[in-house]
């Protein structure tokens, strides 16, 4: 079934559908970890955009252009009545393909590209609760691996061109593995904890292509208060 939600702070109304994979603070915390305006950044690339929240969010803090990519063709659909219900089919071009694929004809062509990956592995021991295949593949890493989203996100950054993706923080040896193979120099992370006294559940990681050394490893991202509500430094993300 289709829904329609307000995208909180946002002028933004997104359709959603409850049986495929809906948008998080994930989304959020990914479209705003980099001002795009600071950086000099002239065009954007969101892999795996889903119902094209990270897009959308984008537009409303920056004019430049941005490429959407999604595989799955029902998120596709819902992600293009998304960008036409909001007007912004002048800024946001999606594409229908597989990333591995799309990214072949664009090499060196991004200033900034974006990831909320599927999480977990799929092995032989891994126990998915299948409420649809959509929710599967955005969950499960059934059509991309971790290594094939960096390798796709190496060969379309421009030189220094910047990668941004949010990933569990059970996997940040895998992440920053795969980010240093492929010629990433990471910038900076933050670790996101659902509440203080909690360990981190989230990594966001910023890394340039073949950019020069030096880390920073922000304060951590506390995300609830202990009532639930979100914590000051979430909800300022809030709004454009």
């Amino acid at each position: 079934m289709k829904v329609w939600n307000d995208v909180l702070g946002y002028d933004l109304e997104i359709i959603q559908d409850t049986h495929m994979f809906k948008f998080s603070i994930d989304s959020i915390l990914l479209a705003r970890f980099i001002d795009p305006n600071k950086s000099r950044v002239r065009k954007i690339c969101d892999f795996g955009t889903n119902n094209a929240i990270v897009p959308l969010i984008l537009s409303e803090i920056c004019d430049v252009e941005i490429d959407a990519v999604e595989i799955q063709k029902e998120a596709f659909e819902i992600a293009t009545e998304n960008v036409l219900h909001n007007k912004r089919e002048n800024q946001i071009n999606l594409f229908h393909d597989d990333i591995k694929e799309f990214i072949k004809s664009r090499n060196n062509e991004y200033d900034l590209i974006l990831c909320n990956p599927p999480f977990f592995k799929v092995h032989e021991k891994t126990k998915v609760r299948k409420i649809s295949e959509a929710v599967v593949n955005a969950r499960h890493e059934t059509l991309i691996t971790l290594d094939e989203v960096v390798r796709a996100a190496a060969i379309g950054c421009k030189h220094k061109g910047k990668f941004v993706m949010i990933h569990i923080a059970e996997r940040f040896h895998e992440v920053f593995e795969s980010l240093i193979k492929n010629n990433f120099v990471i910038k900076r992370i933050q670790f996101v904890h659902s509440h203080i006294d909690e360990e981190a559940k989230k990594i966001i990681v910023e890394a340039d292509f073949m950019g020069n050394p030096g880390l920073t490893v922000l304060p951590p991202l506390i995300a609830h208060e202990s009532d639930g509500e979100y914590t000051d430094d979430v909800t300022k993300l809030f709004h454009a």
